[in-house]
C-alpha cells in the first residue's frame, strides 16, 4: 500500500471520528437543554393555585355558634353585618385591606362569620372571626395587600361605614401566631375618639390556609387595651380549621 495514501486515509478517518465526535455531544447538550421526558416538563410547570372551599367545608372548619371558648361565647355575624364587610372603605384606598381584605382579582368564593364575647363581661373584649376563602390564588394576594397596607398606613387611616367614619391614628404590627398556617399577619391599631385623642386599640391577626384567610378582630367595648386578640379564640379557631385539611 503506498505509503502516503495510508497516512491520508489515516488523516480522513481521524477527521470524521472528530466531527462525529463534536456531533454527539451536541445532540446530549440539546437533549439535556429540552429534555423530551414528559415528567421531568411537568415538574418544571407551576402548581395549580389551590382550589377554594365550598361554603359547607367553610362552615365546618368554623367554630360552631354556641361553642364555648374559654370564657367567650361563639356567635353568628349576618354578612351584611359582619366585620370587615365590602360595604366599609378607608381613606386612602391603599389601607383598604385593613377594613375589608378585598381581593383584587374577585370577592370570596365563600365566607362564614363568628362574633366571640364573655357573656359575664358585655362591655369587655368582642372578636370578630371571619372565615373567607378564594379561587385564582387570590388569598395569598389578600395577604399580600395587607402587609403592603400596614406599612404604607402606620400614620392611620379613615374608616367609612355608610355615614359614620371612624379615624385610626396609628397601625403598627405585632407578634403573629408563630408556625400558623401558611402565614400569619398581626397588627395593633388606634382609634381616635371624638375629641381628638386616643381612645381606644383594635386587633387585627390575618392566617391564611392556603386558598383560606381567618381574620380575628378584637375590641374592647370598655375601651380598655386588650393586649391582642385572645390567644384561646386564635388557638381554638386554627386547631379546629387544621385538623380537618385544608
Amino acid at each position: 500500500m503506498n505509503q502516503g495514501y495510508g497516512k491520508h486515509r489515516h488523516g480522513r478517518l481521524a477527521s470524521t471520528r472528530t466531527i462525529l465526535a463534536v456531533l454527539s455531544c451536541a445532540a446530549a447538550l440539546t437533549a439535556c437543554a429540552g429534555s423530551a421526558d414528559p415528567a421531568a416538563r411537568a415538574d418544571a410547570k407551576p402548581s395549580a393555585a389551590p382550589k377554594p372551599l365550598t361554603q359547607a367545608a367553610l362552615a365546618a372548619r368554623a367554630l360552631a355558634p354556641g361553642a364555648e371558648v374559654g370564657p367567650y361565647r361563639t356567635g353568628e355575624y349576618t354578612v351584611s353585618g359582619g366585620p370587615l364587610s365590602d360595604a366599609y372603605t378607608a381613606r386612602p384606598a391603599v389601607c383598604q385591606p385593613l377594613v375589608s381584605l378585598r381581593a383584587t382579582r374577585g370577592g370570596p368564593a365563600a365566607q362564614v362569620h363568628r362574633r366571640l364575647t364573655d357573656p359575664a363581661h358585655p362591655q369587655g373584649a368582642d372578636v370578630a372571626v371571619q372565615s373567607r376563602t378564594y379561587a385564582h390564588g387570590s388569598a395569598a394576594k389578600v395577604m399580600d395587600d395587607l402587609r403592603a397596607a400596614g406599612k404604607r398606613c402606620a400614620g392611620g387611616l379613615t374608616e367609612v361605614r355608610g355615614s359614620a367614619t371612624g379615624t385610626y391614628t396609628a397601625v403598627e404590627g405585632t407578634s403573629a401566631p408563630a408556625g400558623t398556617g401558611d402565614e400569619a399577619q398581626a397588627f395593633r391599631l388606634a382609634l381616635r375618639d371624638g375629641k381628638g385623642g386616643t381612645a381606644s386599640y383594635e386587633y387585627l391577626t390575618a392566617v391564611r390556609y392556603g386558598p383560606t384567610v381567618i381574620t380575628f378582630r378584637a375590641q374592647s367595648l370598655d375601651d380598655k387595651d386588650l393586649g391582642g386578640v385572645p390567644k384561646e379564640i386564635v388557638d381554638a379557631q386554627t386547631e379546629k380549621f387544621s385538623s380537618l385539611g385544608q
